[in-house]
């Protein structure tokens, strides 16, 4: 996909805070929470330019999008995955530099492109371990060593 022929795509809040308000498309589909998370000026006005539309995904593709992202114990938030599903939605690509949500969208077979970055071809995994002594735990505190704390490792899909 190129990205500079795009007539419309899904972007996510890191396209609108941290672009040069320049952009690849003519029109933009951000859901709800997308909007709520820009906060700045700056990002804002870049807002203002776009062609934007505002709407809610629907239930069913956020519920495949919400399944898919536990069963890879996925790092993305309810507004990446929320712009996932309007891609899907809409059959348009989602346009991200969010590693984790490209991952996420690879792992659905969602069209996605990256902004500013190059964009992620292996499909990962993440395991959650204890971030004292590395052990898998599902939750705190860890079984080995009573830590408390929890980190997300990834790894390549088998």
């Amino acid at each position: 996909m190129n990205a500079s022929n795009l007539k419309k795509a899904v972007v996510d809040a890191n396209v609108l805070i941290h672009s040069r308000g320049q952009f690849s498309f003519n029109s933009a589909l951000i859901p709800p929470s997308v909007e709520h998370e820009v906060k700045s000026n700056m990002a804002q006005m870049k807002m203002q330019k776009l062609d934007l539309t505002v709407m809610d995904p629907s239930d069913s593709s956020l519920d495949s999008v919400r399944d898919k992202s536990d069963e890879i114990n996925s790092p993305t938030s309810e507004q990446d995955e929320e712009a996932l599903a309007l891609a899907i939605d809409n059959q348009v690509p989602l346009i991200t530099d969010d590693k984790a949500l490209q991952n996420l969208a690879l792992h659905l077979g969602a069209e996605f492109d990256s902004f500013n970055t190059e964009k992620v071809d292996e499909k990962r995994k993440w395991k959650s371990v204890c971030g004292n002594c590395g052990a898998e735990i599902s939750t705190p505190p860890c079984p080995r060593c009573g830590h408390r704390s929890l980190h997300r490792k990834s790894y390549p899909k088998s």
